[in-house]
């Protein structure tokens, strides 16, 4: 399976449901329905997280790409987070059944003793066919990232980490647009395969971005969490109305 040929000017799902952000659906059976609905309406991969990748592949089959990630809070609680921040994350995606990971590609602390380099080396040295994406914040991470052999890099952490361009809160409700301009810089500084994620909720936001130069495009609380969506469609409903 070549990840890129796979995803390639399409949707990848993100299917997280995780007691941080989603914790009504953290459920691996119901994440597996969840990604076969996606894949039946026409998605190209899914995007989940360790305790639903073994229910997710099992659920959508040997040929859909299944991108495993593990989030690591420093403590519990709170907002500070890692994204497959060390190897014992890695080979429990892998152990799982993921097709791909995603790994935290900022430059903010990590949780070993590694840079991000040395990280991004050791991995294809133990598994030299395995697809990465890095999930950056910024273009010069992106940059890092792409020249220490990232596959991909992920413009998900744009704007989540504080000294992003526009940082923003998790859990903003209505969501600020996505920042189509990291994905026109990301490529205009040499990143050959970005994929494009975070604050996109349908297919004009996605069509952009992939005009922007995105490879592909990650939609995830917009699909997959229904406590969210009906809060959207509440709150809009609520400003058209009178009085």
């Amino acid at each position: 399976m070549r990840l890129l040929d796979a995803v390639r000017g399409g949707l990848i799902v993100s299917c997280y449901a995780g007691d941080d952000i989603n914790a009504l659906m953290a459920n691996p059976v119901t994440m597996a329905c969840v990604a076969r609905s996606v894949m039946a309406g026409g998605a190209s991969a899914v995007r989940t997280n360790l305790e639903n990748v073994s229910a997710v592949k099992e659920a959508v089959g040997p040929d859909v790409p299944v991108i495993g990630i593990k989030k690591i809070y420093r403590e519990p609680g709170s907002g500070d987070f890692r994204i497959t921040p060390t190897m014992a994350e890695v080979d429990a995606l892998l152990a799982a059944g993921a097709d791909a990971i995603a790994i935290d590609g900022t430059r903010r602390p990590r949780y070993d003793d590694l840079t991000l380099p040395e990280f991004l080396a050791s991995i294809k040295e133990k598994y030299p066919d395995l697809p990465v994406v890095a999930d950056v914040s910024t273009v010069d991470e992106g940059v890092v990232a792409w020249e220490a052999g990232a596959d991909f890099v992920g413009t998900t952490l744009s704007g989540y980490t504080p000294y992003s361009k526009n940082p923003i809160a998790f859990g903003t409700l209505p969501s600020p647009d996505p920042d189509y301009e990291i994905i026109e810089e990301l490529r205009a500084a040499g990143v050959e395969h970005v994929v494009a994620e975070g604050r996109i909720t349908d297919g004009h936001k996605m069509r952009r971005a992939l005009d922007a130069g995105a490879d592909c495009v990650v939609i995830g609380t917009s699909i997959t969490e229904p406590r969210k969506i009906v809060k959207t469609i509440l709150l809009d409903a609520s400003e058209g109305s009178e009085g």
